[in-house]
């Protein structure tokens, strides 16, 4: 009889540690904590803030329709909001500080090698992360994305291979001159490029690397001058970008070779001089003026631009669209879910199909978005075109589906 109650013990507590165990997995929150990090000290201070109102406009529509409804009740959205400073060991930092807070999901990131960084941090915690920028091809390998870890803006990769075949097959380009940054952001995007000269006939002649902040670009613009090559592609992004285009246009290089900037903003175009924008292309997340090129994509995405227009008095930008996207999408397959479980939000995330600006889109078995509509190609207008400052684009042409990814193969499926 003893050895019966002990062995009825021994179970009960197992049963109460197991049932523990398992309502542990399945809170009901009374407040969904969203955690955004980026890098809002630093070379693309900026275009971080964009990113911050974006999302923080995306939580107040949220609330303002109630919530997120959950089964237990419909719930609000809190935004917890931290600098990683673009520096990989103060953002891991960051992450950890989002994750001890109580936040059951992450978006944000502006800083390429930082979403690598927080992908590694999201295998050990589990928490759902879908970054605002273009993540590194890396993280997209086979076994190597943590479960709830999911990218909205593809890969660098897709960025080169894209714009190798927009100015070659296109506009009939053959010659590049290439200025990068160094990390992954520059090296990936360049193997696109060459990837895409291969296939379609084009060559890079010149390759001058550069990393983020840098001050003088004039010994790579002096070189490009000489060189003569159809295209001068411009890798940096945000304020980096600015300054290297100022340059080359103080220095004369708009009329020896094509300005295209390789992922823009509109800030770009705005930041540097009229006549020099008007001569620039580039491939774009997004531009808030879709009226002539698609008035079904105008009409998704009028709520967000006349929203932006009214809290902040602009409208969004390529990289807060992207941001808004990252965390829209999070939001979704955490209702869709009806759980904070990072699993079975996981799960939604690889099975869903969820409702963007630019339309309806789900993720390939590599996590990364598929749709008609990934990334588009802009053209500057003149200045006496413009109707605003910020009507600086006109958009010329899209990508999406397959054809805007890297293939399987490269990445081990």
């Amino acid at each position: 009889m003893k050895k019966l109650w002990i062995f009825l013990l021994v179970f009960a507590v197992i049963f109460m540690f197991c049932a523990n165990g398992a309502f542990a997995k399945e809170k009901h929150p009374k407040v969904f904590k969203l955690g955004f990090i980026t890098g809002l000290s630093g070379p693309l201070a900026h275009a971080a803030e964009t990113q911050r109102k974006c999302v923080a406009l995306l939580v107040e529509q949220v609330n303002a329709r109630g919530g997120l409804k959950m089964p237990w009740g419909n719930i609000p959205v809190k935004l917890l909001v931290k600098d990683d400073e673009m520096k990989l060991d103060v953002g891991v930092r960051r992450f950890r500080e989002l994750v001890e807070a109580g936040c059951q999901g992450v978006t944000g990131s502006i800083y390429n090698p930082m979403s690598a960084a927080l992908n590694e941090e999201c295998k050990i915690t589990g928490t759902p992360y879908i970054p605002g920028c273009v993540p590194a091809l890396d993280s997209f390998k086979k076994g190597n994305p943590a479960t709830a870890t999911y990218s909205v803006a593809f890969t660098p990769w897709s960025i080169g291979w894209l714009a190798g075949d927009a100015l070659i097959r296109g506009m009939g380009k053959k010659t590049f001159f290439w200025v990068g940054r160094p990390d992954s952001w520059g090296t990936t995007m360049l193997m696109g490029l060459k990837d895409a000269c291969k296939e379609y006939g084009g060559k890079v002649i010149g390759v001058e690397e550069f990393p983020k902040g840098t001050p003088d670009f004039s010994p790579a613009i002096n070189k490009a001058l000489a060189a003569k090559a159809d295209v001068f592609a411009v890798n940096h992004f945000g304020g980096d970008a600015i300054a290297c285009f100022k340059q080359a246009y103080d220095m004369g290089l708009h009329k020896v070779s094509m300005f295209f900037n390789m992922w823009t903003t509109y800030e770009v175009a705005m930041g540097i001089p009229p006549a020099a924008a008007a001569q620039l292309s580039a491939l774009i997340y997004y531009y808030y003026d879709l009226d002539n090129f698609s008035k079904d994509l105008a009409e998704r995405g009028r709520a967000l631009r006349e929203d932006h227009v009214k809290k902040y008095g602009f409208p969004p930008d390529a990289y807060s669209v992207l941001a808004y996207t990252a965390a829209s999408v999070l939001l979704q397959a955490v209702e869709k879910a009806g759980s904070v479980d990072y699993r079975k939000i996981g799960k939604v995330l690889a099975t869903a199909t969820f409702d963007t600006v630019k339309g309806p889109a789900r993720f390939r078995i590599d996590h990364e978005l598929t749709g008609k509509y990934l990334a588009f190609l802009v053209k500057g207008k003149k200045a006496s075109e413009r109707k605003n400052k910020y009507d600086v684009f006109t958009v010329t042409g899209a990508y999406g589906g397959e054809k805007a990814l890297p293939p399987l193969s490269m990445l081990g499926y």
